[in-house]
């Protein structure tokens, strides 16, 4: 719609005036990577307060745009981008929260970048965080409701439904484990194949995305294609696990 960026631009504006928290969310695609350096300038320009880096999962809508996802370098060269551009908002006392979100290797990438620049401290920090949070939690640690009722195992992945709370208690539908992906989810690094089976960080990933799995390959076990490691460093040389 004509106008509607200039109309979004007077609402961030009148809610950084009223001292309301302002957030952008933000999906990297071949489209916009480009534009990773001006929206770390223009959160800091307009006093925004949050910015998420959205992976792209190719569900709903965004299952038209698996061609236009970026490629592992180019998710590697964001991912440099988005950590230089935070370690320099924190070195000048800059108060801003920054979030990559959908692509579970990027907390690996992190400790990894963190030890092969010796900041032992900071690598072990972000160790502890990612083997806490323990990566992908579909199915496991949150759900998603739809307007109708119907759950799933998170927003994206809506095409897989466990029931609907309508017709029964949440806590039994989320327990009931008869749906083989239900059940896959709860319990699924037996049933990862390739890359994801053998990655040795697996643990602080958890498999990543399991719908990006299957739109790319139409099998919900198979290796997450996003994942922008390289075998090296998930531990895979010449096809085998170190």
């Amino acid at each position: 719609k004509e106008g509607a960026f200039e109309a979004a631009m007077n609402g961030i504006k009148n809610c950084v005036a009223a001292g309301q928290r302002v957030g952008l969310r933000f999906t990297i695609n071949h489209h916009n990577i480009q534009e990773l350096e001006n929206i770390f300038d223009f959160i800091e320009e307009e006093n925004i307060n949050r910015v998420c880096f959205y992976h792209l999962v190719y569900s709903g809508r965004g299952n038209q745009m698996m061609d236009e996802d970026v490629t592992a370098a180019e998710s590697r060269r964001a991912m440099d981008i988005i950590i230089r551009r935070t370690r320099d908002f924190e070195e000048r006392g800059l108060k801003k929260e920054i979030l990559t979100v959908d692509n579970h290797c990027d907390g690996v990438y992190m400790y990894l970048k963190a030890l092969a620049e010796g900041k032992d401290k900071l690598a072990a920090q972000i160790k502890k965080y990612i083997s806490m949070n323990g990566g992908n939690r579909s199915g496991i640690a949150f759900a998603e409701v739809d307007p109708l009722g119907y759950v799933h195992p998170d927003q994206f992945t809506q095409h897989h439904t466990f029931g609907n709370v309508r017709e029964r208690k949440f806590g039994d539908i989320w327990q009931d484990t008869t749906n083989p992906i239900m059940a896959g989810l709860k319990d699924r690094k037996p049933l990862l194949k390739g890359r994801c089976a053998k990655c040795k960080f697996l643990d602080n990933c958890n498999g990543n995305f399991r719908t990006r799995a299957e739109a790319r390959t139409g099998d919900f076990w198979e290796s997450d294609p996003s994942c922008y490691l390289t075998d090296e460093e998930i531990g895979i040389v010449g096809g085998e696990q170190q």
